[in-house]
C-alpha cells in the first residue's frame, strides 16, 4: 500500500459537496482531499492507511532506525548511490 502515491491520486471534494455525499465517499475508504475554494485545506485517510502511518513514524522515531536513516543521507550526499525517499533540511 502506497500511502503518498494515494494522496496525489485521490480525488479533490470540496465542502459542500462531501457534506452531501459524504455516506457514499466514506463507505469507498479511500483517501480524499477536501478543499474549500479549490484549496487543499483537509484529507481523509482510511483506517488502515492511518494505522499503518503511525507504525512508520514510530519506526522512524526510533534512534537505531534514526541513525541508519541519517547515514543513508549522508553517504547520498557524498556521492552514494542511492534515492532520497523524502526531503530533510
Amino acid at each position: 500500500m502506497d500511502i503518498a502515491l494515494n494522496l496525489l491520486k485521490a480525488p479533490h471534494f470540496g465542502v459542500r459537496e462531501f457534506k452531501e455525499k459524504i455516506s457514499s465517499l466514506l463507505n469507498k475508504r479511500e483517501t480524499l482531499v477536501l478543499t474549500d475554494h479549490g484549496e487543499p485545506t483537509g484529507v481523509l485517510v482510511p483506517y488502515a492507511d492511518m494505522l499503518e502511518l503511525l507504525d512508520i513514524l514510530d519506526e522512524i522515531d526510533d534512534p537505531k532506525t534514526r541513525s541508519l536513516i541519517d547515514s543513508g543521507r549522508k553517504s547520498i550526499k557524498q556521492g552514494a548511490k542511492g534515492i532520497p525517499i523524502f526531503s530533510h533540511k
